[in-house]
């Protein structure tokens, strides 16, 4: 999404003549009124993060709301050591070809933070992963340009074994018009399943 001083925006004309445009990294703090980003960190994995939402009615009078949105992190346990399902997830990404823009082995994560894609994410069709909205029936998810933000890691269990946890989101826009404004996506497990039971599976055959 193309940005503009920093801030993204995204403008719909609402019901009852309201005007509403939302602010992605503006957040109303303090009686000094300074516009910040704030995000917390879920298990320093997942992330919330806080937006502004200024309501103009037709009047010219705004004010403003705060809404949050929060980065799910899907979790499913894996019966092998650390180290062996770190090895296993790295051989999913190429399995699933989901190009790797970030790894680190120390905290033994991998992912994508600017994956664009259509239709299908390996053998994932993108309209099961992800719900984008969509149009007579037809979810966006499934013609639209996606840009996702797709993040995996393994961490010790404590139960024994491991952990592997992995979160997804992104937006998507319509390659065949000249709009401007992409769509907000968010996650319907899928995927996150897909990459877990692919982990299993090599675990279990070495």
């Amino acid at each position: 999404m193309s940005t503009s001083n920093g801030v993204l925006a995204i403008r719909r004309r609402a019901q009852h003549g309201l005007s509403v445009t939302l602010s992605a990294a503006a957040l109303l703090v303090g009686v000094s009124g300074c516009a910040s980003t704030s995000a917390s960190k879920s298990g320093d994995f997942g992330a919330s993060g806080v937006q502004t939402a200024v309501i103009q009615n037709a009047q010219g009078a705004a004010r403003g709301i705060t809404m949050v949105s929060t980065t799910e992190v899907n979790s499913a346990l894996i019966n092998a050591p650390v180290e062996k399902a770190w090895v296993a997830l790295q051989e999913v990404y190429t399995t699933l070809g989901i190009p790797v823009t970030e790894l680190n082995q120390q905290s033994r994560t991998i992912g994508n933070n600017a994956y664009r894609v259509r239709r299908r994410i390996g053998d994932v069709p993108t309209m099961r992963a992800l719900d984008c909205g969509g149009d007579s029936g037809m979810p966006n998810a499934e013609t639209y340009q996606l840009l996702l933000t797709v993040k995996s890691r393994i961490i010790p269990s404590d139960a024994g074994g491991s952990v592997v946890q992995t979160t997804l989101e992104g937006t998507g826009k319509n390659p065949t018009t000249a709009a401007s404004s992409d769509v907000r996506c968010s996650s319907m497990g899928t995927l996150e399943k897909r990459i877990a039971d692919l982990v299993k599976a090599k675990v279990a055959a070495k």
